[in-house]
């Protein structure tokens, strides 16, 4: 909940965590207070109602009869009260701003590059970055705008699929130059190996285990390579000339085009197709043709970055020797 952004009602907010959690710490720690100052709110409050909210014992609570009515009435009040705030919001910010919510790994390596030409396009339209990787609801969270992956289902919203997505193995140029014998998919078997270990949408991301069958190597062993949760840790260890990684390549296409880092063999594992980077914004929204406009751009520089992978593909032969 994001009810700690609406003026005098903390005290309600902390009876909701506690009825939620039926645990003073763990409400505590959502509210961001100490479980003894919790206790205090709920027994002040209990005071100024003439009635008890929970029934305690030494290991846990329970809302009684009065608090259990009370919660689902003060819940669905505060969640009211969210959606209406963020309404105001977005009626109240000038239709020149917009505010974009976007996961780290695609706004850091994908966007962020990119935006400086649209704010040299469109100077009188200033863009907030929501970094998160949580599903923003547009209209508690005063969201204008969002990039998601996924498979483009988004009730009571436009989805506008960006681009699908792929893995290819890459490693940096001054790896390649210590290991100028990888010549064939077995070679990298007794080499580091890095890939990020994740789950999106119920779709196991790709593995290297999953890679080396494609490329028809087998009985490898998937505890061979190093698992990180995040791509980040995956292309660092790459600049480092630690690992060979795997990687989204349009989301390291600055690093491919340059030449500091090389992909490894013309072997790209897709993503099923259902899966892909979305640009989603409501279906009614009081700044659409900002949004649009957006959106265009977002198209522009994805048109213009489709010959990447051509010359990618060149050096990629040349490096390894092939």
């Amino acid at each position: 909940m994001n009810s700690k952004f609406i003026p005098g009602t903390r005290a309600l907010r902390i009876f909701v965590a506690a009825g939620k959690h039926l645990h003073f710490s763990k409400a505590a720690t959502e509210v961001s207070l100490t479980p003894a100052a919790v206790s205090y709110q709920i027994k002040e409050m209990e005071e100024q109602l003439g009635f008890s909210l929970f029934k305690r014992n030494s290991r846990s609570i329970q809302l009684t009869p009065e608090g259990s009515i009370l919660f689902t009435a003060v819940s669905e009040s505060l969640d009211n009260m969210e959606q209406a705030l963020g309404s105001a919001r977005r009626i109240n910010k000038h239709s020149s701003h917009l505010t974009l919510s976007v996961g780290a790994r695609f706004a850091t390596y994908w966007l962020l590059p990119k935006l400086g030409e649209f704010k040299q396009l469109r100077p009188d339209l200033s863009i907030t970055l929501d970094i998160t990787d949580d599903v923003r609801d547009f209209g508690r969270d005063g969201i204008d705008m969002a990039i998601r992956f996924g498979n483009g289902r988004y009730p009571d919203c436009v989805a506008n699929k960006l681009f699908e997505t792929s893995v290819v193995a890459v490693c940096s140029a001054e790896f390649l130059a210590i290991h100028q014998d990888i010549n064939k998919p077995e070679d990298l078997l007794r080499l580091p190996l890095s890939y990020v270990n994740c789950t999106v949408n119920g779709q196991t991301w790709p593995d290297w285990k999953m890679w080396m069958s494609q490329a028809n190597v087998n009985a490898f062993d998937n505890s061979q390579s190093i698992a990180f949760s995040d791509l980040n840790h995956v292309i660092q260890a790459v600049q480092d000339n630690v690992t060979v990684g795997l990687v989204e390549p349009r989301l390291v296409s600055n690093q491919l085009s340059q030449g500091s880092f090389v992909q490894l063999f013309d072997l790209t594992m897709k993503l099923p197709d259902e899966f892909a980077y979305y640009f989603v914004y409501p279906e009614s929204s009081e700044k659409e043709e900002a949004v649009a406009d957006f959106l265009s751009w977002l198209f522009t520089v994805i048109e213009s970055h489709q010959g990447e992978n051509i010359a990618v593909g060149e050096a990629k032969h040349q490096a390894s020797g092939k």
